[in-house]
């Protein structure tokens, strides 16, 4: 009798992430990622559960990717306005052009259907608050530098906002010119 090979989880976290992104989560089957990996459905199901279940691992696993990053970025020493620009031109390359194409994980998920399961919107839901509290706690912390009447909430919902949207536009191939003027404008908000 042969031995089932065995696989490294993450392997197949990064196979199936690139066939959700790619094909979306309602149109992958488990099949699918089964042939693409090489893993056996009654290994997957043992190691990752459902569909369902294997998808929220993904897309957690990209979040926190994202909110890592953002974390970082953001801490850093200088000025709210320095790191803030710095973080939204790091999205450029996934805002533009043939690579931006893809989108993002989390805004395809919100618009392929996927929100209709509870524990996908949640997921989006909560990394959506924990990025924008990134920006709030950053713009806050700063708030000395900007002038009267500058609200830190309403300008990283703005901020929030923006980002989203040109994730969304992603899929139209902008040049990233044309993104970068959008961050541009965005950033006075941030004077």
């Amino acid at each position: 009798m042969a031995r089932p090979r065995s696989f490294d989880p993450n392997d197949v976290l990064d196979i199936a992430r690139q066939m959700f992104w790619q094909k979306g989560f309602q149109a992958t089957s488990l099949d699918e990622i089964t042939a693409a990996s090489g893993v056996a459905k009654p290994s997957l199901y043992a190691a990752f559960g459902d569909k369902n279940a294997l998808f929220l691992k993904v897309l957690d696993r990209y979040h926190d990717g994202i909110l890592g990053w953002a974390e970082r970025v953001l801490a850093q020493p200088g000025s709210a306005r320095d790191a803030i620009r710095q973080w939204l031109t790091g999205f450029i390359p996934y805002c533009s052009g043939e690579k931006g194409q893809r989108g993002c994980l989390s805004i395809n998920s919100a618009a392929d259907g996927s929100l209709d399961r509870a524990e996908i919107r949640k997921s989006i839901e909560r990394y959506n608050r924990r990025l924008e509290e990134l920006l709030r706690a950053r713009l806050r912390a700063d708030r000395a530098q900007f002038g009267r009447g500058f609200d830190p909430d309403v300008t990283a919902h703005t901020i929030m906002v923006v980002h989203a949207g040109l994730l969304a536009l992603a899929h139209q191939s902008p040049e990233s010119r044309r993104v970068k003027s959008v961050i541009d404008q965005v950033m006075n908000l941030v004077a």
